[in-house]
C-alpha cells in the first residue's frame, strides 16, 4: 500500500504499510518473542550478572560505608575527584604523584546515584542482588527500544532489531559494573521520550509532550548518555518533514528544554572534567575534544557494526588501520544500505534514514571519553534497525526466489557478513566478555584479600605499590569488608616491566626500557592530561615522599627517584602482577631488582 501523500508518508505506521508482510498473528506472540530475547540475554549476561565489584563499584561502597576519604551525599556519588580534595585524596595516596594539579572528574548523575544508595541501603554490599537490578534496567531498555522499532519497522525487522540490540556487547560491561548502570536508566527514560514524541507526531496529542517532557528530564537525571539519545531526537525531527512544523518543533523542545537547564546547572555546580586524558569535556577542552574526535568516532564505529570486545582496538591501533577500516566500512555499508533503503515504501525509509542518522550522532557525546564497546548503547538502536532492515531484505528475497541481480548479490553477501557479526558473533562477544570481567573481578577480590592478610594493621599500614597496570588504583577499597582503604597507599609506577634501583635507605630509583614511560601520558592517562608532561626540572612532593624526574623518554618519564621520611624497609610493598596482586620487597641498599608485570 503506497501513501498517498508526504504527510501520510510521514504519519502512517509502517506495520501497516507493506502487504508482504504477515500479520502479527497471535496474541501469544506480543509476549512470547520479548520473553524469549529476555531469556537469551539473561543466558547470554549471566557472567557478567555474578561478577563482583568492578572498578568505581569499591569507591561508591567505600563512600556509603563512610570509610572514603572525603564524604558525599546520596546525589553526588559520580563525583570521584572534587576541587577541593585533590590535597585529601593526595595525602592518602588515592591519586598518584603525577597527578595533574587542576584534576576533576565529577559527573551529574542525581537519578543513577540515588539508585546506587538506595541498592546499598536496601540490599546490602552483596554484589549479586545489585547487578539483578542492573539486569532489571538492560530489560526495561530492550523493551524501551522494541517499542520503537515495532513503531516504525515492520514486524519481522522489528524482531530482528530486538534481538540484535539486546544481545550487543555493549551491554556486557554496564552489567558487570554497577556504577555504569547509567547508561540504561539514561538510555531507557531517553527511548521512552522517543517513543512519546513519535506518538505525538502520528497522532497531535499534547499530552504526549507532556510525556516526552518527563521521560527527556529523567534520562538526563540518569547521566550524560541521554545526549546520545538526542541524536535520535534531532534527525526525527529533520526527516519528519510530513508532520508539521509545530508538532516537530515542540517535540524537539521537550527534549532541547530539559537538556538547557541540566547543562544550566551541570555549570553552575562545578561539574565536568579536567586535567584527564581519560575524559575530555568539550566544553572545558574544545580543541582538545576536536583533535582526538575523528580516532575515537572510528573506533566507536567498528565497535558498533562489527560487535568488537575492548580490546580489539585501542589506543595502540594503528591510524593507517583505523583509516582502512573506515574507508572499507563506508564503501561496504554505504552501498549495501543505499540499496535496501531504496527498496523500502516512504513511511519506512524515512524512518531508516532517521535511526541510521541517529546511530552516528549518538556518539557524539561519548566521544568525550576513551573508546569502549560501552560507549555504544544508544547507537546500536539505529545500527540495530539498520541490520535487521538489510537482513529482512536479503533472507525475504532468498525465501521467496527473487530474481538474482549483482545488485541483490551484493545485499546478500552484505547480509551474510552483518549476519554473522550481530547474530554468531555479537552474542558470543557479549558472554566472553561476561565471563572475563567475572573471572578478573573475582581475582582482584581474592588477591586483595590476601595481599590485607599479610598486613599487621590493613586501617594503619603504609603501602608502596611498586608498579601497576592500572587496577590497583581501586585496590586500596577492596582490602577490608567495610572497604576502609589504609592509612596511605602510594603507586609509584602504571607501567610494564621496572627495574629498582636502591640508592639508600630511603631513596628508590625506577628504570623503565626506552619505549616505556613510568605512567602513561596523553590519551588513557587518567590522572593527567596530555597538556601537561612532567619535565626534568623540579621535584614534585607529596605527603611522606619527595620525586624527581630524571630521564625522559619519547614516551614520558623513565628514570625517577623517590625519597621517602622513613626507611623503605619499614613499609609494606606489594605490586601488580599478570592475574594477582602480591607482597613484595624492595632490593637492598646498593642493588636492584626487576619487577616484571
Amino acid at each position: 500500500m503506497t501513501p498517498a501523500s508526504d504527510h501520510d508518508a510521514a504519519t502512517v505506521n509502517p506495520t501497516q504499510c507493506s502487504e508482504t508482510d504477515p500479520p502479527v498473528a497471535h496474541k501469544w506472540r506480543s509476549w512470547l518473542a520479548p520473553a524469549l530475547v529476555l531469556m537469551a540475554g539473561l543466558i547470554i549476561y549471566l557472567p557478567a550478572v555474578r561478577a563482583r565489584f568492578f572498578l568505581d563499584d569499591y569507591l561508591h561502597a567505600s563512600i556509603l560505608r563512610g570509610t572514603f576519604p572525603v564524604s558525599r551525599s546520596p546525589l553526588d556519588l559520580y563525583t570521584f575527584i572534587g576541587e577541593g580534595e585533590r590535597a585529601t585524596l593526595l595525602e592518602r595516596g588515592m591519586l598518584p604523584w603525577w597527578s595533574d594539579p587542576q584534576l576533576k572528574i565529577r559527573f551529574f548523575r542525581p537519578l543513577s546515584s540515588a539508585l546506587i544508595w538506595a541498592d546499598h541501603r536496601l540490599l546490602g554490599d552483596d554484589p549479586l542482588p545489585l547487578h539483578l537490578h542492573s539486569l532489571l534496567w538492560w530489560g526495561a531498555t530492550v523493551l524501551a527500544a522494541r517499542w520503537i522499532f515495532q513503531r516504525v519497522l515492520t514486524a519481522r525487522p522489528a524482531l530482528y532489531a530486538t534481538v540484535i540490540f539486546a544481545l550487543a556487547p555493549c551491554h556486557a560491561l554496564p552489567l558487570a559494573w554497577l556504577a555504569n548502570r547509567e547508561a540504561f536508566i539514561s538510555l531507557t527514560f531517553g527511548l521512552l521520550a522517543l517513543a512519546a514524541m513519535l506518538r505525538f507526531h502520528d497522532q497531535g496529542e499534547w499530552r504526549e509532550v507532556g510525556y516526552a517532557l518527563g521521560f527527556s528530564s529523567l534520562s538526563l537525571l540518569g547521566g550524560e548518555y541521554a545526549f546520545s539519545v538526542g541524536g535520535y531526537i534531532l534527525t526525527l525531527a529533520i526527516a519528519a518533514r510530513g508532520v508539521a512544523l509545530q508538532r516537530r518543533l515542540s517535540a524537539l523542545l521537550s527534549f532541547a528544554g530539559p537538556a538547557l537547564v541540566y547543562l544550566g546547572v551541570r555549570a553552575h555546580l562545578g561539574y565536568g572534567t579536567a586535567g584527564s586524558g581519560f575524559y575530555t569535556d568539550p566544553f572545558g577542552a574544545p580543541l582538545t575534544f576536536l583533535r582526538h574526535a575523528p580516532r575515537r568516532a572510528v573506533t566507536l564505529l567498528a565497535n558498533g557494526w562489527l560487535s568488537l570486545d575492548g580490546e580489539a582496538l585501542d589506543q595502540k591501533t594503528p591510524a593507517w588501520m583505523l583509516a582502512a577500516i573506515f574507508v572499507t566500512g563506508v564503501a561496504v555499508l554505504g552501498l549495501g544500505v543505499r540499496r535496501v533503503f531504496a527498496s523500502l515504501d516512504a513511511p519506512r525509509r524515512m524512518h531508516a534514514r532517521w535511526l541510521l542518522a541517529g546511530s552516528f550522532l549518538a556518539l557524539v557525546p561519548v566521544l568525550a571519553v576513551q573508546p569502549s564497546p560501552r560507549l555504544v548503547g544508544a547507537s546500536m538502536v539505529g545500527i540495530a534497525a539498520t541490520v535487521a532492515l538489510v537482513l529482512d531484505q536479503a533472507w525475504h528475497r532468498a525465501a521467496h526466489g527473487s530474481a538474482t541481480t549483482r545488485g541483490a548479490e551484493f545485499v546478500g553477501l552484505f547480509a551474510v557478513g552483518l549476519g554473522f557479526f550481530h547474530l554468531v558473533h555479537g552474542p558470543v562477544t557479549s558472554w566472553l566478555s561476561g565471563r572475563n570481567y567475572q573471572r578478573s573481578s573475582a581475582r582482584f577480590e581474592a588477591s586483595a584479600r590476601a595481599f590485607a592478610a599479610g598486613l599487621a594493621n590493613p586501617s594503619e599500614a603504609e603501602v608502596m605499590v611498586m608498579r601497576t597496570s592500572g587496577s590497583a588504583f581501586f585496590m586500596p577499597f577492596a582490602l577490608q569488608p567495610n572497604f576502609e582503604p589504609p592509612k596511605r597507599w602510594r603507586i609509584l609506577a602504571q607501567t610494564g616491566h621496572v627495574l629498582a634501583l636502591r640508592r639508600g635507605p630511603r631513596a628508590l630509583e625506577l628504570v623503565v626500557p626506552e619505549d616505556q614511560a613510568l605512567f602513561p601520558e596523553g590519551l588513557g592517562n587518567l590522572y593527567r592530561s596530555e597538556e601537561t608532561t612532567l619535565g626534568l626540572s623540579g621535584t614534585v612532593s607529596v605527603p611522606g615522599m619527595r620525586v624527581k624526574v630524571l630521564k625522559r623518554g619519547p614516551q614520558g618519564p623513565r628514570v625517577v627517584r623517590f625519597e621517602t621520611d622513613v626507611d623503605l624497609d619499614e613499609q609494606a610493598w606489594g605490586a601488580e602482577r599478570k592475574r594477582d596482586f602480591t607482597q613484595v620487597t624492595p632490593p637492598a641498599p646498593g642493588f636492584g631488582k626487576p619487577f616484571p608485570p
